[in-house]
């Protein structure tokens, strides 16, 4: 994996992740969560050229829905916990945020793989 690739894959996800979190909420945006957005982009980005360059393309698609649910998994699950927020909207949120990682090591498949 060449920097540049790192970089190029790095900026698509990162594309990806303020284009879905801005549509997902309004088109609203600050610049707190688009430096938070960017960091998460860059560490799944780096996370992925290490999976790639260590055991090729094979797995991706479980690695990524297992990273989804992990991060998903572990912020909806505080906040019903927590907040005691209802059930329907957080498992709703759970998936679309399954499917973002989903749709982000497609991108890091497609470029890093």
């Amino acid at each position: 994996m060449t920097l540049s690739s790192a970089v190029l894959a790095w900026v698509l996800v990162a594309a990806l992740f303020l284009g879905w979190t801005w549509l997902a909420r309004g088109r609203q945006m600050t610049g707190v969560a688009t430096v938070v957005l960017a960091g998460e982009a860059a560490v799944l980005t780096l996370l992925a050229g290490l999976w790639f360059s260590t055991f090729g393309r094979g797995g991706w698609l479980t690695v990524f829905v297992l990273l989804g649910i992990l991060v998903s998994g572990a912020e909806r699950g505080t906040r019903a916990a927590f907040l005691r927020s209802p059930a329907g909207p957080e498992l709703k949120e759970f998936a679309l945020g399954v499917a973002r990682y989903l749709a982000a090591g497609a991108l890091l498949a497609w470029r890093l793989g």
